[in-house]
């Protein structure tokens, strides 16, 4: 059975958390109260992890010196940030050191379950083709998308398993650029094919059931339902580039949170474009704001090896 390695010095929360993932039968959980403490049982429990939820503000070793010991001993358990007012900073830095993804604590209840089910797919990525990938030296790719969330993610699977099999991704670092590349995905589809706003995303993402309806009806419904997404990639063991283009209107550029913003984690509707511009090396929007351009470079490649 997978566990989730729980991480919180507050003891009601660390219950909180527990009841809040033990909705999904298939979890096992394991607690710590802090980042040493969290470490500390990973020697004997690594195996069995395969995610870490942990808070960012603890004594002792906080959430984010916790990600850094975990790429370096860890790499291939991703962690999970769970974000309060006034820790949103200390996440973005959590994010680009390594973190897989997050949820506001205010959120908790609505989306941690979904989430660590993300992530925990993102690493159990089909591998039927990885002796083939692996032979690969470059690959070019260009995708119609039509109104079907569920050809996202077979996407997503696809481009994150050959830039595992390639060498442009390792590990933890495999699973951020399927983050990346879902929560691209994600903004493209809805907020540009289907038009929702940022409150609209929100609701849709919490689950909400009249913000399912409306995806629902202009799936269904001109000139939504027509709309596809384009997708170009092109990955090497260098690099790898990915253009996604909408054909709903222009998003409004100004309303995309610049990178590394802090406040933009308080908003649950930019969160797939926060994880986009924290795990890709480049991550721009054209001044049309249909077609976003990112660009995820080998580790050796952005160290100048």
């Amino acid at each position: 059975m997978p566990t989730v390695l729980i991480v919180d010095d507050t003891p009601v929360d660390l219950v909180l958390l527990e009841g809040i993932l033990k909705k999904d039968p298939q979890n096992k959980i394991a607690k710590a109260t802090h980042g040493m403490a969290a470490l500390e049982l990973l020697q004997q429990v690594s195996e069995e992890v395969d995610v870490v939820v942990t808070d960012l503000n603890m004594p002792e070793m906080n959430g984010l010196e916790l990600v850094n010991r975990m790429q370096s001993i860890y790499p291939h358990i991703p962690v999970v940030l769970t974000t309060a007012h006034g820790s949103e900073a200390l996440a973005v830095e959590a994010l680009q050191q390594g973190a897989a993804c997050y949820v506001p604590k205010t959120h908790l209840a609505e989306r941690l379950v979904s989430t660590v089910q993300q992530v925990r797919a993102m690493c159990a990525a089909e591998r039927n083709y990885e002796r083939l990938t692996q032979a690969m030296t470059k690959a070019d790719f260009e995708f119609r998308l039509n109104s079907d969330p569920l050809l996202c993610e077979r996407l997503v699977e696809m481009l994150q398993q050959i830039a595992g099999s390639m060498g442009l991704c390792e590990a933890s670092n495999q699973v951020r650029l399927g983050m990346a590349l879902e929560g691209a995905l994600f903004s493209a589809y809805y907020r540009g094919n289907l038009e929702l706003d940022l409150d609209q995303l929100e609701a849709l993402q919490l689950d909400q059931p009249e913000a399912i309806a409306l995806v629902e009806e202009r799936r269904a419904n001109e000139p939504y339902a027509s709309r596809v997404l384009h997708v170009q990639a092109s990955l090497c063991r260098e690099e790898g580039s990915f253009v996604i283009r909408h054909e709903g209107p222009s998003i409004d550029v100004g309303s995309i949170p610049e990178p590394n913003d802090p406040q933009a984690l308080d908003k649950l509707g930019n969160r797939g474009l926060v994880l986009m511009q924290a795990f890709m090396d480049e991550a721009t929007f054209d001044d049309e704001g249909t077609t976003i351009n990112m660009v995820k470079r080998h580790a050796a490649s952005v160290a100048g090896v």
